[in-house]
């Protein structure tokens, strides 16, 4: 399954950072904010970026997150 590798972070400055991880069971993602600084928070706190998927991709991907 693809998975976006970009999110725009909705609690702070709406900055878009890359994904390290996508934590399906606990609905989390982890993103890289800089070299050294990694941010864990609920995926309802991420806009995804689907600007490389297919409309079926962007389906299974947020059939998986429900």
């Amino acid at each position: 399954m693809k998975q976006p590798r970009y999110a725009k972070l909705l609690i702070r400055d709406n900055a878009c950072y890359p994904i390290v991880n996508i934590h399906f069971e606990t609905n989390q993602v982890t993103l890289q904010e800089n070299e050294k600084v990694f941010n864990t928070v609920c995926i309802k706190s991420v806009e995804f970026d689907y600007s490389d998927f297919s409309m079926e991709e962007k389906v299974e991907f947020c059939k998986k997150l429900l």
